[in-house]
């Protein structure tokens, strides 16, 4: 028997449209009710408004005025999502084109609208299977629409139709598509679904099914011209009316979507658009890297020198301005104000002295390109200087004013001897004899041109009594051209460089002949200027990513151009305006973050590979790792969304409609 309660009344239905300076009146006033288990036949000619009534009983539509009660619910003024949750749990849709995806199995294409119900993956296979088997497609589980046949395509339809239990089955043309055979086994199954209680209203044009159903309503111009008794007269009975939340898509399902539908099936087009994103990051990350390796390197060879290292050095004053320094009361450098700031002074752990005399290096004949510098103190230690041969000037050596030298590992390998040690080297006319050779520090002076730090492998070394004793300069001239004091730590170099500038003021009578210099310090101010290259890298970069994120926002409005019956499909089974807007976005994320990612993994191999080919030391900064990897999920972000919006604000009736 038929329920006295209608499962669906409209009331004076609307639906107008405005087309330029018209309006066009779809549907103008229809009343009518719908009964559960009947099966309603709508029958009319093109553009009498029977497909639009069939959009809105189907909640793909809403009217522009009028009532529209479903159950208990008047849902004519309800949200754009609600009506998504209703189509998603009481209306199935079967169409004449069959409005399948391609890319998904049997089994996926039934089981979208669970996908859009919350209901997990497991699940969904399951009842999807069962479905699909009920309507003959057991044998066809995991073939796409492309390998089957137009029948089979349409019985996946009503299996997806069927799939959520809905109250109601919309069919627009079922059998438009299908030969007159396979339209018979189409029609047989719905039939058999009605005989089992289910609601079914259909748009068609055959004649001959428009009278086998349980009524017939005739629709021209946007009013019911005729409602009447089909061949049929059996009723169910109304589900329970109460709506339903649904959970929507999981991330691993906007994760799958987005993988499999939107990005596999255009790999080439996938891998060009997120190329900018992963030139961008890998560009921050090399050249960063770069820049921090430089600076490692600088600094860790400045360590190697002597990074708790203060150096006073002579002014090297000369005619009247010597003459002028000396009237007013200073000496220049000498041992004295080493020993004065030594007593003066806490954290000095070593100290040493020098002064280098101007004098021709001869090997052989041959003028070698050497310094020769007369040393004494903790000279080897402060300067973290060790002997590869030989040994170190002993006290005899120093109280004989002996003629030895200790020379660098570079001057050895020019003099072209296996063994340098005991050969003599001609400096002022007078042979000394090679007793010890320095261990090679590989400093590069040119990363360290701000340091004002020489070569020490081509040094010659002399006791500095040997050089007091055995070689003359001017009187007026300072004692020393260089003090070097070494600290416990460099966090003592600031507080100990002004403790030597005032030291340094009363023991010349306030006259600035000298220089005090700190080698870390000066490493870090050229470092510091370095930061506007650093800046700008970055800035060039960031640039790389926006045109990459540029290259996202064009690639997915286009994706959305070619995806619109999609959207329909996803519409029609329960997808919310978020749920694709979601999918979308997602999609613009997989392509920003697989950017990101793979630009880490680009950027890694090219500082690996130049690293190790220029000397420099490997250096990633994991924060800044982290920041390009966060800048190029924001650029999906930003650059998706737009795309996305579109594709969410698409009318499901029109976006069915595309080709």
């Amino acid at each position: 028997m038929t329920s006295s309660k209608p499962l669906i009344k409209v009331q004076n239905l609307k639906r107008h449209y405005t087309m330029g300076e018209h309006t066009v009146k779809a549907l103008d006033g229809v009343d009518v009710e719908i009964f559960p288990g009947e099966f309603v036949m709508i029958v009319g000619s093109s553009g009498s408004g029977k497909s639009t009534l069939m959009h809105i009983l189907g909640l793909l539509d809403k009217p522009t005025d009028g009532s529209f009660v479903l159950g208990d619910q008047e849902v004519s003024n309800l949200s754009d999502d609600e009506y998504a949750a209703l189509r998603n749990q009481r209306i199935g849709f079967v169409f004449q084109q069959f409005n399948l995806l391609n890319e998904l199995t049997v089994v996926e294409n039934v089981a979208l609208p669970l996908a859009y119900s919350g209901v997990d993956k497991a699940e969904r296979a399951d009842k999807a299977s069962v479905y699909a088997t009920k309507t003959g497609l057991g044998e066809r589980l995991d073939h796409r629409p492309t390998q089957l046949s137009g029948g089979q395509n349409q019985r996946i339809a009503i299996a997806r139709a069927l799939v959520n239990n809905p109250d109601i089955v919309m069919a627009d043309e079922p059998t438009g598509a299908l030969d007159s055979k396979t339209g018979k086994e189409i029609m047989d199954l719905l039939h058999d679904l009605n005989d089992q209680g289910l609601t079914i209203i259909m748009v068609t044009h055959d004649p001959v099914l428009a009278e086998q159903g349980t009524r017939k309503i005739v629709v021209k111009d946007g009013h019911i011209l005729e409602d009447v008794a089909g061949e049929k007269a059996k009723r169910g009975k109304l589900k329970d009316e109460k709506l339903q939340s649904i959970g929507g898509l999981s991330f691993k399902d906007l994760f799958m979507i987005g993988l499999r539908e939107g990005l596999l099936p255009h790999k080439m087009r996938s891998f060009l658009t997120m190329l900018g994103i992963i030139i961008g990051v890998a560009s921050v990350i090399a050249m960063s890297s770069f820049s921090l390796g430089s600076k490692k390197k600088q600094a860790d060879q400045i360590r190697a020198l002597g990074a708790n290292l203060v150096k006073v050095i002579d002014a090297r004053l000369e005619n009247e301005t010597l003459l002028q320094a000396r009237r007013n009361g200073s000496q220049g450098l000498s041992i004295k104000d080493l020993e004065d700031l030594e007593a003066n002074i806490e954290g000095i752990t070593a100290k040493s002295y020098l002064r280098e005399s101007p004098m021709n290096v001869i090997y052989k004949g041959e003028v070698q390109n050497a310094r020769v510098l007369g040393i004494g103190g903790d000279y080897l230690s402060v300067n973290n200087h060790e002997i590869d041969m030989g040994r170190l000037f002993d006290q005899q050596d120093q109280d004989t004013a002996a003629r030895v030298v200790i020379i660098g590992s570079g001057l050895a390998n020019k003099l072209g001897v296996e063994n340098p040690l005991g050969e003599l080297l001609i400096m002022g006319g007078v042979p000394y004899k090679v007793v010890g050779v320095l261990k090679n520090k590989n400093i590069d002076l040119k990363e360290l041109d701000a340091s004002s730090l020489k070569d020490t492998n081509l040094d010659v070394l002399i006791p500095f009594e040997t050089l007091q004793s055995r070689t003359t300069y001017l009187q007026t001239r300072s004692e020393l051209d260089e003090i070097q004091l070494q600290l416990a730590s460099e966090d003592q170099l600031y507080n100990v460089g002004k403790s030597l500038k005032r030291t340094l003021q009363n023991l010349h009578s306030g006259v600035e002949d000298y220089q005090i210099v700190i080698p870390l310090d000066l490493l870090k101010q050229k470092q510091q200027s370095q930061k506007l290259l650093d800046i700008l890298t970055i800035i060039i970069s960031s640039i790389s990513i926006v045109v990459g994120g540029i290259g996202i926002m064009n690639i997915m409005l286009a994706t959305v151009n070619e995806r619109i019956r999609e959207i329909g499909v996803r519409r029609a089974v329960g997808a919310t305006r978020k749920d694709v807007l979601y999918q979308f976005l997602a999609e613009s994320m997989i392509i920003s973050v697989t950017g990101g990612l793979l630009g880490v993994l680009f950027s890694g191999l090219i500082v690996i590979v130049t690293s190790q080919a220029i000397g420099l030391p490997i250096v990633f900064s994991v924060t800044l790792v982290g920041v390009s990897v966060a800048a190029s999920v924001i650029t999906g972000l930003v650059f998706g969304l737009y795309p996305a919006r579109n594709a969410a604000a698409m009318n499901p009736v029109e976006a069915l409609k595309s080709d």
